[in-house]
């Protein structure tokens, strides 16, 4: 007799390009995928950032979580599923889903988020934030 397999009930997700902003479905599991769009790479995953990360770009359309002893230094960082910072944040633009800063946290720089929670003893040093749905959203 042939092993069975269970049926998938993991169901997709909506995500959206961050090179082209096209909307499409993924797998619930999917850690990477391309753009049916644009065929760009995508990294749908969420990042854990456990030391300095000084990149140009950090995009995931995932969550970006910035532990205590983490650090972020990055021209553009976007996550679309939100970012949580215990760490410190430093770049010039920050776009995505709702965001938290933690008691000990420092942020530096811009940030257009849908929701933004900051905790009593987090350091903001700078920067334009725009909270609320962006222009044009339904």
């Amino acid at each position: 007799m042939g092993k069975s397999r269970a049926p998938n009930v993991t169901s997709g997700r909506a995500i959206r390009c961050y090179h082209c902003r096209a909307p499409f479905e993924v797998s619930a599991r999917a850690m990477t995928v391309g753009c049916p769009k644009c065929g760009k790479q995508l990294l749908v995953d969420d990042i854990v950032v456990k030391t300095t990360q000084q990149v140009r770009k950090l995009q995931t359309c995932g969550r970006i979580i910035v532990q205590p002893k983490g650090r972020v230094v990055a021209d553009v960082v976007e996550a679309h599923e939100g970012l949580e910072c215990r760490g410190l944040v430093r770049t010039k633009a920050y776009e995505g889903g709702p965001v938290l800063i933690g008691a000990k946290a420092t942020w530096k720089g811009d940030c257009a988020t849908p929701s933004l929670q900051v905790e009593a003893g987090a350091q903001i040093e700078g920067g334009h934030f725009s909270v609320g749905e962006p222009a044009g959203a339904p």
